[in-house]
Parts: structure tokens; C-alpha cells; sequence
């Protein structure tokens, strides 16, 4: 009697004999098989256990029995281990690796931006080649127009020092107070008007109830009734007794102006023209002041300067 096959029992017939053909198996035998040889999780764990027992008696045994080999065994057992040594050594070795490694990369990366700036400093040579040549025809046919200005400049009177025209007594690169100073010396000459002791010179001063805090001239100490004489030549513009000053002259010449303050006695009228040395007073203590002495300023365009860059006592 022919025994009847399932259609899933001929399905995997003619699977086998289509692999045996090929020399494979199917797939649904590797699971099957797979399925066949997979222990399960506590029996691996329970034969491991006993191994691992096993292993330890054994090694006690052989302990406790002086077998030979154990000597040793028990010296490297023994043996002090400095895992700190261990892990600095293990760390100098690779960092010796690791700045060797970066080294490499930077010698690569500093080899391309040397090959970089070389072809861009051959660009650019090359362009200022170009413009060199360019501009050397414009250099030529300006050249002329250039020494023209030159000689003209020269004509003039153009100086690299002054920086002015026609020997101008104002230098840009100066300031207003050495403008005036250089222009005063340039322009009048002018004396001492009294000698003396130096009280107070020109300039900011610590203040008193009669001392004022920045100082306007210099003061000259002498003896009351020493004769003043007229440090430059010029027109008496003002004779006066009002204020701090007490008894004062001022003299003028052209842009530049004299003042003698604290008087005595005062010689010269407003109005009179007077010359250099001429006497026009005498030191006294009128005023504002602390002693006989004469009260001496400069100026120019009513800005004072300080008399001993003029003047030396």
C-alpha cells in the first residue's frame, strides 16, 4: 500500500535532493541543526562551575604537595606589582607614540603651506613685475614735472626743518607756546630788566592767600628802590596802580608786549616811546606780594610765555 506524503514532507524532499545536486543543505536543515546543538543557558553555567572547582582543587593540591614547578609559581606570585610604574610607563609610550604621530602631521601640513606660499610669492612677483613695468613709464614722463616742483619748492623757500615758506617763523610741527617763544627771539631783542634772586618763576605754583596758583611771569627779588630799566624798546601802552599788580608799566612793540609790576616809583608816562635800558621805575612791594620784588612778563598777542626761555639771570 503506497504510503500517502504530506505536501510539506515533499517540499522538503525535493529541497534535499536540490541541494544534495548542489552540494548544500537547506536552509531549514541549518536550523534544524542549530536548533539540535544549542545547550541550554544553566547547563553552561553548571559545567563551567564544576570546571572552575576543578581547576582551584587542582591547584591547591599541587600546592600543598611541593610539587617542583610550584617554587616558581609562588615567586611570581609573591612578586610586588607597581601598577602605578606599569601604567606610567604604559603612558610615556604612548604619548611618544602620539608626538610622533603629530609631528608627522605637522611636518606634512607645514610642507604644503610652504609649497602654497611659494606659488602664491611667484604670483605675486609675477604681478609686481608687471605693474613695475607699467609704472616705470609713468615715472619717466613724470620725472620732469617733478623737478620743476622741486626747483620751484627751492625758489620759494620751503625748508624740511622750518616746514614753512619764505623762512615763515610759525613751524606747524610746534606748539603755540615754542611758536611764540621763536618768534619773540626773532623778532625784538630783549634784556634783563633788574638782576636779582629768582623768587618764583613762570608757570603752576601751590597757592597761598597771596600767591596765585599759576604764576604769569617771574619774579625778581631786589632790594626796594633798585632801579627797573625797559627790557626792550617800544611805546609805554599802559601806566597803572589798580589791582593786584599795584603800581605796573606795560610796554609794546609791534605784537609783542612787557609788563613791570609791583613798582616804587614809576618814571614814564602812557603814551612815551622808550628805549632798551632806558630806567622807567624802581623795585618796590605794592600790590599783591609777600616782599619787595619786580613781577617781569612777555608776552605776544597777550599770551604769555616764560621769561627764562627769552632771558637768563
Amino acid at each position: 500500500m503506497e504510503r500517502i506524503i504530506s505536501e510539506q514532507d515533499r517540499i522538503r524532499r525535493a529541497e534535499e535532493i536540490a541541494g544534495r545536486r548542489r552540494g548544500t543543505i537547506s536552509a531549514r536543515d541549518i536550523n534544524v541543526e542549530r536548533s539540535k546543538k544549542k545547550m541550554p543557558m544553566l547547563t553552561k553555567v553548571f559545567i563551567q562551575t564544576v570546571a572552575s572547582m576543578c581547576i582551584f582543587g587542582l591547584a591547591y593540591f599541587m600546592s600543598q604537595n611541593n610539587y617542583p614547578f610550584m617554587d616558581s609559581v609562588r615567586i611570581v606570585l609573591s612578586a610586588d606589582v607597581n601598577i602605578g610604574q606599569i601604567y606610567n610607563g604604559l603612558s610615556n609610550s604612548f604619548k611618544s607614540v602620539t608626538d610622533w604621530y603629530n609631528g608627522l602631521v605637522a611636518d606634512a601640513g607645514q610642507n604644503e603651506q610652504d609649497i602654497a606660499n611659494n606659488m602664491d610669492n611667484q604670483n605675486v612677483q609675477g604681478e609686481a613685475s608687471g605693474e613695475t613695468s607699467n609704472e616705470t613709464g609713468n615715472v619717466i614722463s613724470e620725472e620732469g614735472t617733478t623737478n620743476e616742483i622741486r626747483n620751484a619748492t627751492s625758489e620759494e623757500g620751503v625748508t624740511a626743518e622750518t616746514g614753512g615758506i619764505g623762512g615763515s617763523d610759525e613751524n606747524i610741527t610746534l606748539s603755540q607756546d615754542e611758536q611764540d617763544i621763536a618768534y619773540i627771539k626773532e623778532n625784538v631783542s630783549i634784556i634783563v630788566p633788574v638782576y636779582g634772586t629768582v623768587t618764583s618763576g613762570y608757570g603752576p605754583r601751590t597757592p597761598t592767600d597771596i600767591i596765585s596758583a599759576n604764576h604769569a611771569g617771574l619774579d625778581i627779588g631786589a632790594n626796594e628802590g633798585t632801579e627797573i630799566v625797559a627790557a626792550m624798546e617800544g611805546t609805554v601802552e599802559l601806566v597803572s596802580s589798580y589791582g593786584d599788580y599795584g603800581n605796573h608799566v606795560k610796554i609794546t612793540n609791534g605784537e609783542v608786549s612787557t609788563m613791570y609790576a609791583h613798582c616804587k616809583d614809576i618814571y614814564v608816562n602812557q603814551g612815551d616811546y622808550i628805549s632798551q635800558g632806558q630806567v622807567i621805575a624802581t623795585v618796590g612791594n605794592t600790590g599783591r606780594t609777600t616782599g619787595p620784588h619786580l613781577h617781569f612778563e612777555i608776552a605776544r598777542s597777550g599770551r604769555t610765555v616764560d621769561p627764562q626761555a627769552i632771558i637768563q639771570i
